[in-house]
């Protein structure tokens, strides 16, 4: 058996394996990570608008004052449009800041 096979042999499941096995499972795990995060904002960003526009319109608005249903749907925008920008500026702080103490050396 020469050097060249060897090296070939080790490199299938010999002391370099795990190493980039584990390495692998890191990055997933990062991987994994950054999509769970992105995939909250996603919906809180689709859905808190959404939401905070119906519970205006229906359980504070109608519920306690007595407005025309213009009005009425008027703020309701306005306070979706309100959620939506604190959604918004939520994951930019998120981005902004939480990315600068979660990376890690890069390696080549």
């Amino acid at each position: 058996m020469t050097n060249k096979n060897k090296k070939t042999i080790a490199g299938i499941g010999g002391p370099a394996g795990p190493s980039k096995q584990s390495k692998q499972k890191s990055e997933d795990s990062q991987d994994y990570s950054s999509f769970k995060t992105v995939l909250f904002y996603c919906m809180l960003i689709v859905f808190l608008p959404v939401i905070t526009f119906f519970l205006m319109k229906a359980v504070v608005l109608d519920g306690f004052f007595d407005m025309s249903e213009v009005k009425v749907n008027t703020f309701s925008a306005v306070g979706a449009v309100v959620s939506l920008h604190i959604a918004l500026g939520l994951y930019i702080y998120r981005a902004y800041f939480g990315a600068a103490s979660s990376k890690a050396p890069k390696e080549d």
